[in-house]
């Protein structure tokens, strides 16, 4: 009853005030970021969604609003990186219209598509007049610049009621998803292929000449493929495949990481260098051989609750300017060490940690011990910011054979699990080639658990053997000692014994006497389930052998 009070009392002080708030947010965020070969599309895809954002924020400071979130650095305003990371949830003090936030949105996507077929024009027209005199692909770019996003908007009189009508004017969703023709997109199979002639009727319909079309669309990936390669900048990989074919947002996320494109584009982040995701040694040998690579996918547990109990636009304020502090500063450690941090806009984050393509081989390939280390440097990092929120992730130690969305996907699906088990938790997902995977989710305060393994030789450290206790967790799952997690009936006594040996009984004591809180379930399946999923992951990731 005290808490009830309290937020009643809070909420009638920010009504008091007699100020009104507006949030703003739009899709699809997840979709067009996921919907990426490469994880230059992907790097591309998450400036583009910080770029709308900017331009909703610059929008509604130029009409004299008060922008809470996301905070807004005033005197490095003129920075180029004032753009970089910014979240996608915008609130505001005032009565900013949803028409107005529309119009900043379509301006900011228009300038976008007008850059991107600006260079197409400049670099293709001596092989594709019709880029310039004709109108042969204009209608489905006219399609995409108009009906690519969709405006959410909620007002209110607290923070609290604003945020609930948001929510509640989501459901109704008035979106027009642009339709295509002809061949797919190689990428997605979901849109037609971008090329000068798309849109003629001889290549619409019953009417159109397959073969002359495949000849059309070759010529045209093989041109712009050899324009990237003349134009691009110093240090970059390759831009484009000629055997890659992309639909029209495809193309739009690659060419903005080009910074030709880009530099037409007033206060766009730029990419200087970007080194390409590394997972096979060749892309054209299937035989070479491939590399392991981390993926991680966080988000902020209860966000929406932790808003509703700030009550004044300064504390909003101060909890946004935190996280863009946190995600500059971690973007800035993690892409100097580790590889490349896609997106860090206010609490989510998704990232990928991969090897140096022209390193060593020890280089080239990360170590699982490395990602194991940064998981626990990344939750005391956050801990030690005191922002006020706890973190869940999902975490992917993925082989090279299995498809990047297939990754992102099981990042998502590990993430869920994290919180689904009751949040400020991590889920390792170790993800093969196949397709199988084993996971372990535990409290990212159990992480440490996994440096205090001790073999047989009571050996610890990097000279610690895992294959002592991955074999004896082996041979009693096979003499059904320990019984697997789908039995109706499974006794846990000798999982924790097992886990006590090597542990340790202190170790064993906690788990045993805290299993709901540690493993996110009472019963005994629960601690079997995450008794083995640590000693997986310790094999896999941690061993040297």
């Amino acid at each position: 009853m005290t808490a009830d009070l309290v937020a009643s009392d809070k909420s009638q002080s920010a009504q008091a005030t007699g100020k009104k708030f507006t949030v703003i947010t739009f899709a699809p965020v997840q979709g067009f970021i996921e919907k990426s070969r490469k994880l230059r599309d992907l790097y591309g895809a998450s400036q583009i969604l910080s770029y709308l954002s900017w331009k909703i924020v610059s929008y509604a400071q130029s009409k004299g609003f008060e922008v809470i979130s996301p905070a807004i650095d005033i005197a490095n305003i003129a920075s180029a990186d004032i753009v970089q990371g910014m979240p996608n949830r915008i609130l505001i003090v005032g009565d900013f219209s949803d028409g107005d936030a529309h119009k900043a949105l379509t301006e900011g996507w228009g300038e976008i598509i007008s850059a991107c077929r600006e260079w197409l024009k400049d670099n293709l027209r001596s092989d594709f007049p019709e880029l310039v005199e004709g109108s042969g692909w204009s209608s489905s770019w006219t399609r995409w610049k108009v009906h690519a996003w969709e405006i959410f908007w909620g007002s209110g009189e607290t923070i609290e009621l604003t945020m609930r009508d948001l929510e509640t004017r989501k459901l109704r969703r008035a979106w027009t998803v642009p339709n295509w023709n002809g061949e797919s997109s190689s990428l997605s199979g979901a849109d037609a292929i971008a090329y000068p002639n798309m849109d003629i009727q001889e290549n619409v319909g019953i009417s159109r000449n397959a073969g002359q079309e495949s000849e059309e669309i070759r010529k045209f990936y093989v041109k712009l493929s050899l324009a990237l390669e003349s134009s691009k900048q110093q240090d970059e990989p390759k831009f484009l495949d000629p055997s890659e074919k992309l639909s029209i947002p495809e193309l739009v996320k690659r060419l903005v990481t080009h910074y030709q494109v880009v530099r037409n584009i007033p206060k766009f982040p730029r990419t200087e260098r970007f080194s390409e995701l590394l997972r096979k040694e060749n892309d054209d040998d299937k035989s070479q051989r491939g590399y392991w690579t981390g993926w991680f996918m966080a988000d902020g547990d209860k966000v929406g609750n932790y808003l509703k109990s700030l009550s004044s636009p300064e504390e909003v304020n101060q909890f946004s300017q935190s996280l863009r502090d946190f995600g500059k500063k971690f973007k800035n450690q993690f892409d100097k060490k580790y590889g490349r941090v896609v997106y860090a806009g206010g609490d989510d984050f998704l990232g990928v940690m991969y090897g140096i393509r022209n390193g060593t081989e020890s280089e080239k390939q990360r170590k699982g011990s490395e990602a194991i280390n940064w998981l626990m440097d990344f939750n005391k990092d956050w801990r030690s910011e005191g922002i006020g929120i706890s973190l869940s992730m999902g975490f992917v130690w993925a082989g090279h054979r299995v498809p990047q969305r297939d990754v992102l996907q099981h990042c998502r699906e590990a993430e869920k699990r994290s919180k689904n088990l009751g949040r400020d938790r991590v889920t390792i997902r170790i993800l093969f080639n196949n397709g199988q995977f084993l996971q372990w989710t535990t409290p990212w305060q159990y992480l440490q658990w996994l440096g205090d393994y001790r073999d047989r030789n009571d050996n610890s450290g990097k000279d610690v053997n895992w294959s002592h206790v991955y074999t004896d967790l082996a041979q009693l799952k096979a003499r059904h000692a320990i019984p697997p997690v789908t039995a109706e009936k499974a006794d846990d006594a000798i999982a924790l014994h097992l886990f006590g040996l090597y542990f340790g009984t202190d170790k064993q004591e906690i788990l045993s006497q805290q299993r709901g809180k540690i493993t996110g379930g009472e019963d005994t399946k629960s601690v079997i389930e995450w008794i083995e999923g640590i000693i997986q992951v310790g094999w896999h990731l941690c061993s040297n052998s």
